[in-house]
């Protein structure tokens, strides 16, 4: 059984913690228990409340870059990208982008953004996602 600390006068059963404590504890789970090359998260923020997200990025990058995982991650959040790019911009080493995809007449097209395109995105308050 898995038990987690929430503050509380007792530890609380992952079950009956929350979705968004169950989502931390799997995504990180699945990066520590077998790190992989690469890892996909599809909708990353889901469960989760906006005031963790930096945190939560953070703990991402830190041990993404300890473990040498590469991830990529969708989103359907403003907030969810800007907490990411918060994340990763406190730290020594920027290495995050975003891939926006777009439709064409005949296809998909898409492009990645940079440190710079996405400050200039945040700043002038344009949606990246």
């Amino acid at each position: 059984q898995v038990v987690v600390d929430l503050g509380l006068s007792e530890l609380v059963p992952l079950a009956q913690a929350g979705q968004g404590v169950y989502r931390l504890v799997t995504i990180f789970g699945e990066i520590i228990s077998q790190p992989p090359n690469v890892m996909l998260v599809d909708e990353i923020e889901n469960g989760l409340h906006h005031s963790v997200l930096e945190t939560f990025w953070t703990g991402i990058a830190g041990l993404a870059e300890a473990l040498e995982v590469q991830v990529f991650a969708t989103t359907h959040s403003q907030e969810c990208l800007e907490a990411a790019h918060a994340a990763f911009a406190s730290r020594k080493n920027y290495d995050f982008s975003v891939v926006q995809l777009y439709r064409l007449e005949n296809g998909t097209g898409g492009r990645v953004l940079d440190r710079k395109l996405i400050e200039a995105g945040i700043a002038g308050n344009i949606d990246l996602r």
